[in-house]
């Protein structure tokens, strides 16, 4: 009887830990990137071999999203912000600066480093605009995520400005919309559904 007693003690001990640092991590890792994100950032760290300075770094996961989601139901919101709240199931954003500013010609350089690391992660680039001192990739999984899920990953440079980001969402709310929206003859000759 004792060794049963014993064992429930450890159990209820690490149950509290595990209360007590899950909101510890959560918070942490709110002010971090995700692993793709924080790759797609190093690729241009070191394409353009300078430094950054963070100016900001946000972080919210499903958990977030889905607090959010319940929250808004107490809000009146129109149907299209409101389908777009449903659809997000997560997002980051890292804003910085470059120390020094990137030749418009780094940006072929850039592109090539990042499609290089983010095709080894399993991504796709998508878009990809060079125009003056600006440059835009955008970049999605090659392979399909499952439950309708859909993630892209963002890189805005703007001549010392970057912004890198990551979104996943659940389309369907938004694609029910759009189908209301768009005659249905008009949605089957262009070819989105």
């Amino acid at each position: 009887m004792k060794g049963k007693s014993f064992r429930w003690r450890w159990v209820f001990a690490l149950g509290v830990l595990v209360l007590f640092l899950w909101p510890v991590a959560a918070a942490v890792r709110f002010f971090h990137l995700g692993s793709d994100t924080a790759a797609l950032r190093e690729s241009v760290t070191i394409a353009v071999k300078g430094d950054l300075d963070k100016t900001i770094t946000i972080r919210v996961g499903w958990f977030a999203t889905g607090l959010a989601r319940m929250c808004s139901r107490a809000v009146k919101l129109e149907r299209e912000p409101r389908a777009m709240l449903n659809s997000l199931r997560g997002a980051e954003v890292g804003v910085y600066k470059l120390r020094e500013k990137p030749r418009r010609s780094d940006h072929a350089a850039i592109l090539l480093r990042a499609d290089r690391q983010m095709s080894a992660r399993g991504w796709e680039r998508i878009v990809g605009v060079s125009e003056d001192n600006q440059l835009v990739a955008a970049y999605f999984p090659k392979h399909a995520g499952s439950g309708g899920t859909l993630k892209c990953c963002v890189m805005v440079l703007d001549g010392c400005d970057l912004v890198v980001a990551s979104a996943r969402a659940n389309l369907e709310p938004v694609v029910d919309i759009l189908k209301e929206k768009i005659p249905l003859r008009d949605v089957s000759r262009a070819g989105l559904f």
